[in-house]
């Protein structure tokens, strides 16, 4: 059987012909693609940040927190960019708004590349560097909730977390394709020539796969529950034409709809995603810079542990994904919230410990779990909304996480080691993080794991299950 097995009968896609269900996969692959540009991006940004630095701000003591602060920057757009892209998402497409997204990524990774360094213009290559980062957030508004949705609503019912758990191994692929780049490029190039003109081939490589899914994204064929919301809303307007009603032209936002009827929803989705983006940006991401600050290990040395980090997460994530499926969603994320709370600590001190073969087993300790939670939240996110403002919704829910707890966690795990001299600081900040959202989680998501949409998208079950 196929990992993206068609609708099961019960579902409003069933019995789908054979042209059909070669379309549906393509379009499947496609989406689950675009993971792989949105994280290559927002990785490779950290993983040379100490090298962006120098190029940008000067070396300054307080250089290392600008960089970070510019990547907390590019995801303070996320949340704009949901706003905007989730409109279009619902209104428009879930397809259109993936191909302009794909657009602006690729125009944002192509400035960075080409922007001149504070020896240069100054000042100015600061702003430019802010300004094309904050493109690069607002274009992803759309990308990673956008390809969930996408995944969630066209795989069958009984294989939604393993399909949708694609996008967060994609997201891996991302991240391993940045920190094997960069390693590749640390171990090849000089010191000199990595600073100087290496980190800009690897923002263009980035350009040049955004560029790619533009052409791949318009062979994207549309979910079955956008086709069913764009019928209703047509028989809507034929019924209303026919008892002369003032015609509506599409009703209240998708938005205005998520925030009004599906509040739980949205906290439920920043909740989950609070956690998500702590785990992923602090275990994974946040590795390289972490064992350079507080190990003084070299930077290649250090790419070379974010690559194993990656490896790990991606073998680890389909996993998980099927074990959402069978298990359900609930339970696979209280045992990972076990893991999270009793292996963080002592992960983050082998990696202090400054030797490299205990450093391994740190970095594989903390990829696991943040795998693992980012594929379970993968398809457990787009569940808790119906398919009015599923894209609109959970846009907002996850970005405004992402904001908080992704983009500014490696700035907070800087800013607190700084302040209180801890090492482990990044780690106690995680695990409270973990705490603090899981548990009002774990009593307020619906399990939706194996029910058809079409039941998921019915307004009577958003109530927990």
């Amino acid at each position: 059987m196929s990992d993206f097995e068609p609708q099961a009968p019960s579902d409003p896609a069933a019995s789908p012909s054979p042209q059909q269900e070669k379309g549906r996969r393509r379009s499947m692959l496609v989406a689950a693609f675009g993971t792989i540009v949105e994280w290559y991006d927002f990785s490779i940004f950290f993983y040379v940040a100490t090298i962006l630095t120098k190029e940008f701000f000067g070396d300054r003591p307080d250089s290392l927190l600008l960089t970070l602060g510019v990547g907390a920057a590019g995801f303070l757009f996320r949340p704009l960019g949901a706003m905007v892209f989730g409109h279009l998402g619902d209104r428009v497409g879930r397809k259109s708004a993936l191909v302009v997204s794909a657009v602006l990524m690729a125009v944002a990774m192509l400035g960075i590349a080409i922007m001149p360094g504070y020896d240069t213009i100054g000042i100015w290559a600061g702003i430019g560097m802010v300004f094309f980062r904050c493109l690069s957030g607002f274009s992803v508004g759309a990308e990673y909730t956008g390809i969930m949705v996408f995944l969630m609503e066209s795989a069958g019912s009984k294989r939604r977390g393993l399909a949708a758990s694609w996008a967060a191994a994609n997201s891996e692929v991302g991240a391993l394709l940045a920190v094997g780049s960069g390693a590749f490029l640390a171990s090849t190039l000089s010191a000199e020539a990595m600073s100087t003109w290496g980190w800009r081939v690897l923002f263009i490589l980035g350009a040049l796969l955004a560029a790619l899914m533009i052409p791949l994204r318009r062979m994207m064929e549309e979910t079955d529950t956008f086709k069913r919301l764009q019928a209703a809303e047509k028989t809507k307007q034929a019924q209303n034409a026919k008892s002369d009603k003032p015609a509506v032209s599409r009703g209240r936002s998708p938005l205005l709809i998520a925030f009004l009827q599906q509040p739980r929803a949205i906290l439920v989705a920043f909740l989950i995603s609070s956690i998500g983006s702590v785990s992923y940006f602090l275990n994974i991401t946040y590795v390289p810079t972490y064992i350079e600050e507080v190990s003084q290990v070299k930077n290649s040395g250090s790419l070379a542990l974010g690559t194993i980090a990656a490896v790990v997460a991606i073998v680890i994530t389909p996993l998980f994904g099927i074990a959402s499926d069978r298990f359900g969603r609930k339970k696979t994320l209280a045992v990972l919230m076990a893991v999270f709370i009793l292996t963080t600590i002592p992960a983050y001190a082998l990696l202090a410990d400054g030797n490299s073969g205990v450093a391994i087993f740190g970095v594989a300790f903390l990829a696991v779990p943040a795998a693992g939670w980012s594929a379970v939240a993968a398809a457990m996110v787009p569940e808790q909304f119906t398919g009015t403002s599923r894209f609109s919704g959970m846009a907002i829910g996850y970005n405004v996480a992402t904001v908080l707890f992704g983009g500014l966690s490696p700035l907070i795990a800087t800013a607190l080691m700084s302040s209180t001299g801890l090492t482990l600081a990044p780690a106690i900040y995680a695990t409270v993080i973990v705490v603090v959202a899981g548990v009002p989680t774990l009593f307020l998501a619906r399990n939706m794991a194996g029910r058809p949409l079409a039941e998921v998208d019915r307004d009577r079950h958003l109530v927990p299950a």
